[in-house]
């Protein structure tokens, strides 16, 4: 019995783990997909980087995908009805790390938000359509006709959650100019309007930073947000801070925010109202019930012990037995082998009845 339920739970192994490697976003799949859809044709081979070899693709994005975390990059010329594309697949650590990569080229590319909403965020420029999905940012260069259309079709095979990184969630919504933010996890790229010197925020302390233009009453203002492990790391940076009016700035725990760049009291209040931190703490509970390998585990386990208490338990009492005999011989316990004790005979050859007692004395 537990022999055929080991080679059914290997049975079920073998056939469910090629499902779960399918659904696995990888780089490979993602062509793939196109490849199936019969509207794209490759023209080439792909071609593929990794973190040493980056440079090659494009020197300037270089050091911000080795910043934030890069698994590797893999371009694909593709032939269409619509024209020639190409599509290139930055595939990042995490989420966090392709949504501070995005917003950094759309920062410094610049762009207008696309037509239609492609994966959890898009913008466009010219030829070039760039959004980000989970891990991925993809870059698709085609005519315009052909854009939409297989970045589409590339989000709709990639998986996972798209999730921003914490600092980031904290920027309030209203009154932002679209696509103005970004993320940081170093003081690169951080802009000198902040008044900031790069060894003073604290990103050698774990700090992750976020930035973001707001347009108020016609005036353009522009938040930072700073967020550390702990509010007392938190304090201990932001009392360091050079002297600025108290209402340009806030802290709220770990969470530091500051109105930068102008002197609207009244538009820097607006912001910073909305700036609040609200410490979560979470508890994820197992779900109930178990599968066929946790069963299979349990029952071994339980078996186990048992087989170990009834070792231990006749070791046991052997060993009483022994001691009995040699140091209390009147007692019962040191009696002669089978005077006090039931015996099956389990192995003894079976006696015919009759012929028992036919035979003066036989006994069963």
């Amino acid at each position: 019995m537990t022999r055929r339920l080991i080679q059914g739970a290997l049975i079920v192994f073998l056939s469910v783990t090629p499902l779960y490697a399918e659904k696995t976003t990888t780089r490979e799949a993602l062509l793939k997909a196109v490849a199936e859809s019969r509207l794209y044709n490759a023209s080439a081979e792909p071609v593929s980087y990794d973190e040493n070899t980056v440079e090659k693709l494009d020197p300037a994005t270089a050091a911000a995908l080795k910043l934030y975390g890069l698994r590797g990059v893999t371009v694909q010329d593709w032939s269409a009805a619509g024209g020639k594309a190409r599509a290139t697949l930055f595939e990042m650590t995490d989420a966090g790390a392709a949504y501070g990569f995005y917003s950094r080229q759309r920062s410094s590319i610049g762009g207008t938000p696309t037509a239609t909403l492609i994966g959890a965020n898009s913008f466009q420029r010219g030829n070039q359509l760039h959004f980000w999905q989970s891990n991925y940012v993809i870059r698709v260069d085609a005519p315009s006709s052909a854009q939409t259309e297989l970045a589409q079709m590339l989000s709709r095979n990639i998986l996972g959650r798209s999730q921003r990184p914490p600092v980031a969630s904290y920027l309030p919504a209203t009154n932002i100019v679209d696509g103005s933010e970004q993320y940081f996890i170093d003081s690169s790229g951080i802009p000198g309007a902040v008044g900031l010197a790069p060894d003073q925020m604290g990103f050698d302390s774990s700090a992750e930073a976020a930035i973001a233009e707001y347009r108020i009453n016609g005036s353009r203002l522009h938040l930072l947000l700073l967020l550390y492990p702990t509010q007392h790391i938190a304090k201990k940076y932001t009392d360091a801070f050079p002297n600025a009016s108290p209402a340009l700035r806030k802290r709220a725990g770990p969470l530091f925010a500051m109105v930068y760049g102008t002197n609207d009291e009244a538009g820097a209040a607006t912001i910073l109202d909305e700036v609040h931190h609200e410490f979560r703490v979470t508890w994820d509970e197992e779900k109930p019930g178990l599968g066929l390998g946790p069963i299979i585990v349990t029952v071994a386990t339980f078996v186990g012990i048992v087989l170990a208490f009834t070792a231990i338990l006749g070791f046991g009492f052997g060993t009483l037995r022994v001691f009995a005999r040699n140091r209390y011989p009147a007692t019962s316990l040191a009696r002669a082998a089978g005077e006090e004790m039931i015996q099956l005979k389990l192995i003894q050859e079976v006696t015919d009845a009759s012929a028992a007692r036919e035979k003066p004395g036989a006994h069963l």
